[in-house]
């Protein structure tokens, strides 16, 4: 299975992004931690 580094990246920029403005998105910061084990094929 291939990784899916393209998301990983984009996630990484948002979650980046929001920390320079001081804010969070916990509720997607859950899921993305959640299923990131089965995104990237460390299951």
């Amino acid at each position: 299975m291939d990784k899916n580094t393209e998301f990983y990246s984009v996630c990484s920029e948002y979650f980046m992004a929001l920390r320079k403005k001081g804010k969070n998105d916990y509720t997607f910061e859950d899921e993305y931690y959640y299923t990131m084990p089965t995104i990237s094929g460390n299951n």
